[in-house]
């Protein structure tokens, strides 16, 4: 069967001398691995497309009885250029590919979340945003959409309204710091304000954001935890600890 679809590389690894194995989040399928076939030969573009990080258009043939697909054909659907130009937003552009391919399942569709890695990585290659509050924008809606909503709103110990608030590393929760036993990371209400933002916002939205810089990356550093709490599999990342040394040069302690 012979599928056409759009879809995101979120990893792409050599196979043989000129061959590739990349694995696309797509729009019609969701998470697929594809054998692309002499991907690096000298006439072939194929090796550049599959590239992670880049937005696709393909078409591969499809067997259920086989856990690797073979590509047919493939071609941008974007190139986000200015990302790869950009050391920042390299980083945090491979956090997200990487999130992705850790959270999801192979062959099981998920439309909202595909739309919303080639929306952020859109956002990320326009020179004009703020990567850091994309990336918090990315990881308060992926929270969202695989279902560990955070509650930034009521201490979860004893529901009193949160303003100064402690990370518990026990609950996975914030919570007031009359109930905090055990958490490093503290929230002020600054820090606080500017999740709240990110609440109802839509993503063409997010310049409308006021916040400094010491909040949103409270803020990232808070739901980075968050969803590594809830959500094992993130646990184990590669690009985001890279990620989390140009927050700490951004001045987080």
């Amino acid at each position: 069967m012979l599928i056409a679809t759009n879809a995101l590389v979120l990893k792409t690894i050599p196979y043989g001398d000129t061959s590739v194995i990349s694995r696309l989040f797509t729009e019609r399928e969701g998470k697929v691995s594809i054998l692309a076939k002499g991907a690096w030969r000298k006439k072939s573009t194929t090796g550049s497309v599959l590239e992670p990080m880049n937005h696709i258009h393909l078409q591969y043939y499809h067997k259920y009885s086989r856990e690797i697909q073979i590509l047919k054909d493939c071609g941008f659907s974007a190139k986000y250029t200015h990302i790869r130009n950009n050391l920042h937003r390299t980083l945090f552009g491979f956090s997200i590919v990487e999130m992705l391919d850790k959270s999801t399942l192979d062959n099981n569709p998920f439309p909202i979340l595909y739309r919303l890695g080639w929306r952020v990585l859109e956002k990320l290659n326009d020179e004009k945003n703020d990567v850091y509050s994309i990336f918090a924008f990315f990881l308060y809606q992926l929270s969202l959409r695989l279902g560990f909503m955070p509650e930034i709103n009521q201490c979860r110990k004893c529901k009193s309204q949160l303003s100064t608030c402690i990370f518990d590393e026990q609950l996975g929760e914030l919570v007031c710091l009359a109930c905090s036993h055990q958490g490093k990371l503290q929230m002020d209400e600054k820090n606080m304000a500017f999740l709240r933002q990110l609440e109802n916002l839509h993503l063409d939205d997010l310049e409308t954001i006021r916040a400094d810089r010491h909040s949103v990356l409270h803020a990232i550093q808070f739901l980075e935890k968050f969803t590594q709490f809830h959500i094992e599999s993130l646990r184990r990342m590669k690009a985001l600890p890279l990620a989390n040394k140009l927050l700490l040069s951004e001045g987080m302690q």
